[in-house]
C-alpha cells in the first residue's frame, strides 16, 4: 500500500489546531473564574484575564516553541510575598540589594538578590506532606558569578528542622536530594530560568507533614543571583505563576467543552475516528482524562485516555453491556509529545500512539448517546480530578479509519 493510501480519503468534520491557531473554535466553552500566566511567543510571563484561554509556548534550544492550549487544575501559591524579597518581609542577617533589569514579564523594575548570609521567610503549609516548590532565578553579573541559586527549605522553622537545602543549577544538571525531589529546570531567552521540584516531607518533624512555620532560606552567602517569583502548592507538582503580595492566590481550573449542536453538527454516533496531539505535564491524584466524549446527563464515558496515578495511561470505551473497557497505552513521559489515534465502530477498535498500534479489538462496542466533548476533564470528583495538559490539537473524523491509516496519523 502506497502512503498516500495511508491518509483518510476525506477530511475530519472537526479539525482543532491550538498550537497553530493560537484561537479556540467559536463552538468552544471556556471559562476559568480567576486571571491565569503562561509564556507567550515572545518567551514573556504574560497574565490572561479570567476566562480568557491561555496558549502556552517553551523555549527549547534557542527557540520558542507553540504547545497549544493550557488546561489546569485549581492551585494556590502559598508563600505570601512571591516577587517582594525586601528586608520588610524577609528576616534573617543577609544584606538585601536590588537592580533594576527586565524581570520575567519583560517589564522594568526592581529584582532583588541577597549577599552575606540568609534572608528568610516563613509560610504555613500545616499538615501536608508533599509540596511543590518553584521559583524564577536569573545569573547577576558581577556578583559571585555562581551558575545557580542555593535555597535552604525548612519544614519546621527551628534549627533542627531543615528539610535540604540545594544548589539549583542553571544548566539543568539537578539530581533527586533526599527530600528534594523531580527537580526541573525551564530556561527564558531573556537569561531568566524557572525552576521547580517536589518537597518531601521528614517523619521525625511534626508528625511527618510541613508546619504553620515552614521556610525559604535564600542562601546568599553561596550565590547572590536574582530571585523572584516564589511559589508554594499543595500538590507534587508545580503549575503556572501565581503571583501574591500579602496573601496567599489562588487560580481556578480550566473548563473547556463542546457540548449541544456544536457537538452533533461534526460527531457520528455510530463510528469514528479521533487524533490527539499533546503534551502531559504531571501525575494526577488518580484517573483524569485527557479528553472525554461522553453523555452529560448521565455521566457515563464512552471515549476518554485516561493517566491513572501510577503513571500508565489508558483508552476507556463503553461497551454494548454498558460496562466501560480499558486498553493499556504505556507509561506516560511527562513533558513529551504524545500523538494518539483511535478508531473504532461498533465491532472493532484499533488504537496507536506516536506511530505504533497498542492495541486491535474485535468486540461490540456503542459510541451513541454521547452530546460533549471535554478537554482535560477536571469536574471534581471528590477532588481526585488534578491534572495539567497541554492540547496543540484534537481531529475527528466521522468513520472508521483503517488500521494503517490510524498508525500513519501518529508519525
Amino acid at each position: 500500500m502506497s502512503i498516500s493510501q495511508n491518509f483518510p480519503e476525506e477530511g475530519p468534520t472537526l479539525n482543532l489546531n491550538f498550537a497553530g491557531s493560537k484561537t479556540l473554535d467559536p463552538r468552544i466553552t471556556f471559562s476559568r473564574t480567576t486571571t491565569g500566566t503562561y509564556m507567550d511567543a515572545n518567551g514573556l510571563i504574560v497574565t490572561a484575564p479570567a476566562d480568557a484561554p491561555r496558549f502556552d509556548h517553551r523555549y527549547v534550544n534557542g527557540e520558542i516553541e507553540s504547545l497549544g492550549l493550557l488546561v489546569e487544575e485549581e492551585r494556590s501559591n502559598l508563600f505570601t510575598r512571591s516577587e517582594e524579597i525586601t528586608t520588610a518581609y524577609f528576616g534573617g542577617g543577609g544584606t538585601i540589594g536590588t537592580d533594576t533589569i527586565l524581570n520575567p514579564y519583560g517589564i522594568s523594575s526592581s529584582v532583588s538578590y541577597v549577599t552575606t548570609s540568609e534572608r528568610v521567610r516563613l509560610f504555613n503549609a500545616d499538615g501536608y506532606s508533599t509540596l511543590a516548590f518553584s521559583f524564577f532565578s536569573k545569573k547577576r553579573f558581577g556578583g559571585l558569578e555562581r551558575d545557580y541559586a542555593y535555597i535552604e527549605i525548612f519544614q519546621v522553622a527551628v534549627g533542627g528542622g531543615s528539610l535540604q537545602a540545594y544548589y539549583f543549577n542553571y544548566d539543568g544538571n539537578n539530581s533527586d536530594g533526599t527530600y528534594v525531589k523531580d527537580v526541573k529546570t525551564e530556561q527564558y531567552p531573556n537569561g531568566w530560568y524557572r525552576f521547580s521540584c517536589r518537597l518531601v516531607a521528614r517523619s521525625d518533624y511534626n508528625g511527618g507533614t510541613f508546619s504553620t512555620t515552614s521556610r525559604v532560606d535564600i542562601e546568599g552567602g553561596y550565590s547572590d543571583n536574582y530571585v523572584w517569583g516564589i511559589q508554594v502548592e499543595a500538590a507534587s507538582f508545580a503549575t503556572s505563576y501565581m503571583p501574591t503580595s500579602g496573601s496567599t492566590a489562588t487560580r481556578n481550573p480550566d473548563n473547556v467543552s463542546m457540548t449541544g449542536d456544536n457537538f452533533s453538527d461534526w460527531y457520528n454516533q455510530s463510528e469514528g475516528s479521533i487524533l490527539w496531539r499533546g503534551t502531559i505535564d504531571s501525575l494526577p491524584i488518580s484517573g483524569s482524562r485527557i479528553f472525554q466524549i461522553y453523555n452529560s446527563s448521565t455521566d457515563t464515558g464512552k471515549m476518554a485516555i485516561s493517566v491513572e496515578n501510577n503513571g500508565l495511561m489508558y483508552m476507556r470505551v463503553r461497551k454494548t453491556n454498558e460496562t466501560t473497557q480499558t486498553y493499556g497505552l504505556g507509561t506516560v513521559s511527562y513533558g513529551s509529545e504524545y500523538k494518539i489515534s483511535l478508531g473504532v465502530d461498533g465491532s472493532s477498535l484499533c488504537l496507536a500512539v506516536n506511530d505504533e498500534i497498542k492495541t486491535t479489538i474485535s468486540d461490540s462496542f456503542i459510541l451513541s448517546s454521547s452530546d460533549t466533548l471535554i478537554f482535560t476533564d477536571l469536574r471534581d470528583l471528590g477532588g481526585a480530578r488534578k491534572f495539567t495538559t497541554r492540547h496543540t490539537g484534537l481531529s475527528y473524523y466521522p468513520t472508521r479509519l483503517t488500521n494503517a491509516q490510524l498508525q500513519t496519523l501518529t508519525k
